[in-house]
């Protein structure tokens, strides 16, 4: 549903019939668009939904795109992008939380985010416009608070570690409500919605195996690296907020308009498009509800504070299909949890950590245990085709046809022959990018292989070359696009 909220020419007096409160911690996230729906499924699923959207007053609640603007104000780095000087703990006073004040562990998080409030409260009429459309808009809210359980802890500890005001946990709620495989129309993506040249900006990895503008973690440590640097730049956190939607040269134009014109370069006095002007609106009036639930007539789901998700290592290539099959588990609880992921495949070459559920965790650790990759395929150890007793072997192919994802240290190990042998017999050179269709010889060192297993005659060294030769071939042809 899209919601085009236009500023009421009533007064507040008549929005509200019972005087605003002024409490110290009032919440702002208003859910712009909030048109995504579900847990999200395979990449190939996810919906784009357009919640770009934009009225004559303002935009709805749901994807906005932080963008890096190129502007004369901002030096250039040698490499011909922003130079970005994080710091990793911001020198500005507001948001210090001290230990003795957190609340006791047993807490939930909604608790320990009222705690870590500083950001300065908004009251006008564009946040009564917003808290009035979260009223109107409970089941909406409800199904968006549920679906930020599995990663609003993290978020809240990584703003605690940093010293942040919780407010900029709350972003997720504006940008994607929570959906970390929501894409905008102009490709943002992900909880915090990165484009991708801003997303390149801050080390977030895009091939074709991962985007990491979808990974929990990367993404998260990114935006909040981002947000450091614009209040680092502004020394005001609403101009920061103002800055990741709009763009930090838009911002240091209009503030330097302000101050040709005599206003002091506050949120209020900017000439901002309407997106930007309800961008901080909105995340007061989700404040708000975070700080009274049943003025919206909603109550917060329970989610303790304490991890959801833990990380199992793993040195080879995992099928998250077949290892949620065989440990017998929902595979949308993993998935949802490793969005960064392009394919349900996680690929030794581009990382060895998986996250998973901490109610899961001792069960998948015990299947992973017994657990072997074959080309997407996987089986238990000592299975007859891969379900039950023995061993089950098969001869290697002279010629094979090359799969969409393949590579060369993939292949070799598939068939269980020596990946420089494999290149030599078929004349590939260093980095060489395999074309799904094509045919690849094989050597003819080892006749039979092992379900799953590499039986290659050679290791030591020849083992550390197929792990460089990963990286080589996963390395993507050029930079995508803005």
């Amino acid at each position: 549903m899209l919601f085009n909220p236009r500023p009421s020419t009533a007064q507040p007096s008549r929005l509200f019939r019972k005087p605003m409160r002024n409490v110290v911690g009032m919440v702002t996230v208003v859910v712009l668009g909030w048109a995504v729906g579900g847990p999200a499924g395979a990449q190939s699923a996810r919906e784009e939904v357009r919640l770009n959207w934009q009225g004559d007053d303002g935009r709805v609640f749901g994807l906005v795109s932080p963008q890096i603007t190129p502007d004369p104000l901002i030096k250039p780095s040698a490499r011909g992008g922003l130079e970005l000087k994080i710091t990793p703990v911001p020198d500005f006073p507001s948001p210090v939380v001290n230990a003795e004040d957190l609340p006791e562990p047993t807490a939930d998080v909604w608790t320990h985010l009222r705690k870590g409030f500083a950001l300065n409260n908004l009251n006008n009429s564009r946040v009564f416009e917003h808290e009035r459309f979260l009223r109107k808009n409970t089941r909406m809210v409800n199904l968006m608070l549920v679906r930020s359980r599995p990663y609003l802890y993290f978020i809240a500890e990584e703003c605690f570690k940093r010293g942040l005001p919780t407010e900029l946990a709350l972003i997720p709620f504006v940008e994607s409500q929570f959906n970390p495989n929501a894409r905008s129309p102009a490709a943002a993506e992900g909880l915090w919605q990165f484009i991708p040249s801003t997303g390149r900006n801050f080390d977030l990895k895009q091939n074709r195996y991962v985007d990491e503008r979808r990974d929990i973690r990367a993404s998260t440590r990114a935006a909040l690296d981002y947000l450091t640097y614009l209040y680092d730049m502004h020394k005001d956190w609403h101009l920061a907020l103002a800055s990741y939607n709009w763009g930090e040269g838009s911002v240091l134009r209009a503030v330097k308009r302000a101050r040709d014109r005599g206003l002091e370069p506050t949120y209020e006095n900017l000439d901002m498009p309407a997106e930007t002007r309800n961008y901080v609106p909105k995340l007061q009036a989700l404040k708000n509800l975070l700080m009274t639930p049943e003025d919206f007539n909603v109550t917060l789901p329970d989610v303790p504070y304490s991890p959801y998700f833990t990380e199992i290592s793993h040195p080879t290539n995992l099928d998250l299909r077949e290892l949620a099959r065989l440990a017998d588990i929902d595979l949308d609880s993993i998935k949802k949890l490793n969005s960064g992921l392009n394919q349900p495949v996680l690929y030794a070459s581009q990382g060895a950590t998986l996250l998973v559920p901490v109610y899961h965790e001792g069960k998948l650790r015990e299947t992973l245990q017994s657990y072997q990759f074959d080309g997407g395929r996987a089986a238990s150890l000592g299975a007859t085709d891969g379900f039950g007793g023995g061993q089950s072997t098969r001869r290697a192919p002279k010629v094979v046809k090359v799969r969409k994802g393949d590579t060369l240290t993939e292949i070799a190990q598939r068939y269980g022959v020596d990946l420089d042998d494999l290149k030599a017999m078929n004349k590939l050179g260093r980095g060489t990018l395999l074309k799904p269709g094509s045919t690849l010889r094989l050597p003819g060192g080892t006749e039979s292989v092992q379900t799953g297993t590499r039986s290659a005659s050679r290791s030591g060294a020849k083992a550390k070359s197929a792990t460089k030769g990963v990286a080589r071939q996963t390395r993507p042809k050029g930079k995508a696009r803005r």
